[in-house]
């Protein structure tokens, strides 16, 4: 009598149907984290910016959405950015973009993902 080696086609079906699973996991929430590193690189330029020059929150605004529409960051909208001023100052001094990306996954279930960052260059004025 032969041993039998190898999966079954049962087998095989439950390892694919799992790797499918990851695969959609991922094809979902990589463009997620591709965006917010975008955001992440734009920050740092606004940094530089704000640091070089002395901007108003209207200034650093029509900036971020120049930079975040040739970037083709989305998810990101005006109520996600929260522009702040230094005490006694006309000047931003810190940003702080916190915002929320929804995506289906599956019948009624979505993958969320929450991202937060900021701009903090009151310190670095003086």
């Amino acid at each position: 009598m032969h041993k039998q080696r190898g999966m079954t086609l049962i087998g095989w079906a439950l390892v694919l149907g799992i790797i499918a699973f990851f695969a959609t996991v991922v094809m979902r929430v990589l463009p997620m984290y591709q965006e917010y590193y975008g955001v992440l690189q734009i920050m740092d330029g606004m940094e530089i910016e704000i640091t070089n020059n002395k901007l108003t929150k209207r200034q650093v605004m029509t900036l971020l959405e120049k930079r975040f529409d040739t970037g083709y960051i989305f998810s990101v909208k005006k109520d996600n950015i929260e522009l702040l001023r230094g005490k006694n100052n006309v000047h931003v001094s810190k940003i702080v973009i916190d915002y929320e990306v929804r995506k289906p996954f599956m019948a009624q279930i979505d993958l969320v993902g929450h991202f937060h960052t900021e701009v903090d260059v009151e310190d670095k004025r003086k």
